[in-house]
């Protein structure tokens, strides 16, 4: 049997589940302000899809502030899946699916259900020529006024900013994993890894560009970054 790679390795799943707030810049706050956004535009009895959910961090700082929410979500790797089962087994109000958001969203989800859509650190995986279909299945399954919140991995538009902005995140590794970790990395190392780990996992990050684009290709009349740092980014699309 081949070995399994990628998201459904369970070996790249707990690496990822140890050391996820030791290699991203503010992971916590990114989740942390797309569930406010989720929570302070959004009806009492909120629906959410949770695209990509992994473990459900993001689903659990959402329910956190609306209990009263009920929370689809979704994701390709099992092994994510198996962890998010366990956290979330006693709540009703959470369903969790598996699905390759390369095909879109399931067909079995109604059209125009959900008061916001979240995801976060999960479509810069999926491959690019699939992004704009994705997108239209956002649209339709959106309550009239609801919001798309992504926050992602993004790339510069120009090749030398990109680099440099790169570099920054590698360079704010390095530190980390010194003060977190106690571990002594160099730069070239760290960036190594990083590279690897893009090909093994297929990053494909875009640019905040290129994703707005496409968010209004499908009828999204606004997208807003409201926050922008290294490489990482929060778009917001909506029609309000």
């Amino acid at each position: 049997m081949a070995e399994k790679e990628g998201w459904q390795s369970i070996e790249s799943v707990r690496r990822y589940q140890r050391t996820a707030d030791v290699v991203i810049p503010y992971r916590r706050e990114i989740m942390s302000l797309i569930a406010r956004l989720s929570a302070t535009f959004t009806p009492d009895r909120p629906r959410i899809l949770d695209l990509g959910c992994g473990f459900g961090d993001v689903a659990n700082e959402v329910l956190a502030l609306r209990p009263d929410a009920s929370v689809v979500m979704i994701d390709n790797s099992e092994e994510m899946l198996k962890i998010a089962r366990e956290r979330f087994q006693n709540k009703a109000n959470v369903e969790i699916a598996t699905y390759d958001l390369n095909d879109g969203l399931p067909k079995q989800l109604p059209s125009r259900h959900f008061h916001a859509v979240v995801s976060c650190f999960a479509i810069h995986h999926v491959e690019y020529a699939n992004r704009v279909g994705l997108y239209t299945d956002v649209k339709k399954s959106l309550v009239e006024g609801g919001l798309f919140i992504n926050g992602d991995r993004f790339k510069g538009e120009s090749p030398i900013i990109s680099k440099w902005e790169l570099d920054g995140w590698i360079a704010w590794m390095v530190d980390s994993i010194k003060e977190k970790l106690a571990r002594e990395r160099t730069f070239d190392e760290v960036k190594k890894t990083q590279l690897e780990s893009d090909t093994a996992h297929g990053d494909k990050p875009e640019t905040i560009w290129s994703m707005r684009d496409d968010l209004k290709s499908v009828g999204f009349k606004h997208v807003d970054c409201i926050w922008e740092a290294y490489n990482l980014g929060v778009l917001v699309a909506s029609d309000g």
